[in-house]
């Protein structure tokens, strides 16, 4: 890994998750070795999408590789590039240049669930790396294959083995069918409501919310992170269609597992828990996939 990484490394500008004052961070790396393999409280999506940027100027951006994103932070790339790599200039500049390498977890983490989104060996991926003790499994993308040409090559039944026993560990959700079992006027609405801040952590720490604000200021045109929680995000002129809080919060869910899986025939969750970790007033989403609506 440490060869492959320099190789890579004399190609592309090489970021990689880090330990820095207790929080696992991602910043610019020389060496394999400094690469944590500890899941970042907030999702990488930086990468992808600035959380300011000014849409006016579309900047030429270099390579870039980054060493350290969880399964469950590529699974929500995939996701937005169903929706948005090709229409959104921006994201497919930085997509198309940007070489991931994910760590697969080799146990459980408390609270996650990538296990019912197809986690956590993923189907897609740049570099794919699972560590067992001082071996590395590696499964390489076509594009990128040409860094690993000197290296032992195996049939990669190793890591179809090691996904189903790691299934095995990890709650499966009833997630099948749930964009036909949530109810529009459940009652878990309102008990959201009654409880949430409008803090919008949900969002920003989510691998798979896409979704920005655009406002003028100076001669800039700016863009910058949203939330579908906060009051102001659907108002316009006309008003907001959505002005009472279980309605906004319904929206956040109905897009996730209802509308998102009708237009893209998936759901927009890849498991993480990081929209739980981060809720102050401990909402949580999985409640939203088991819950029993056909009792209301």
């Amino acid at each position: 890994m440490k060869d492959a990484f320099k190789a890579i490394s004399k190609d592309f500008e090489t970021f990689g998750a880090v330990e820095r004052e207790g929080e696992i961070v991602f910043e610019r790396v020389e060496a394999f070795e400094r690469v944590s393999e500890e899941r970042s409280r907030y999702a990488p999506k930086e990468f992808l999408i600035s959380r300011n940027e000014n849409v006016l100027i579309l900047e030429d951006y270099g390579k870039t590789a980054v060493f350290g994103v969880k399964s469950c932070d590529l699974k929500g790339f995939y996701l937005m590039d169903r929706q948005i790599l090709g229409k959104d200039p921006f994201y497919t500049e930085k997509r198309e240049k940007t070489l991931f390498a994910n760590f697969v977890c080799n146990e459980p983490c408390e609270g996650g669930f990538c296990s019912s989104f197809g986690g956590p060996v993923l189907d897609q991926y740049d570099l794919q790396i699972l560590r067992n003790e001082e071996k590395y499994h590696v499964a390489v993308s076509q594009r990128y294959d040409g860094y690993f040409n000197s290296f032992q090559r195996e049939d990669g039944s190793y890591l179809r083995d090691f996904n189903d026993r790691f299934n095995e560990k990890m709650d499966i959700l009833p997630v099948d069918g749930l964009e036909s079992r949530m109810k529009w006027s459940s009652a878990l609405w309102k008990d959201y409501a009654s409880r949430c801040i409008s803090c919008g952590a949900c969002n920003f720490s989510c691998p798979t919310c896409y979704c920005f604000d655009l406002y003028d200021e100076g001669e800039d045109r700016k863009r910058e992170w949203d939330s579908c929680i906060l009051a102001g995000f659907t108002s316009s002129s006309a008003g907001n269609i959505r002005k009472d809080l279980d309605e906004r919060l319904r929206q956040r869910f109905y897009h996730k597992f209802v509308y998102f899986k009708r237009s893209s025939d998936t759901y927009l969750c890849s498991g993480c828990n990081r929209c739980v970790e981060d809720c102050p007033v401990e909402i949580d989403i999985k409640e939203v996939i088991s819950h029993d609506y056909s009792e209301e």
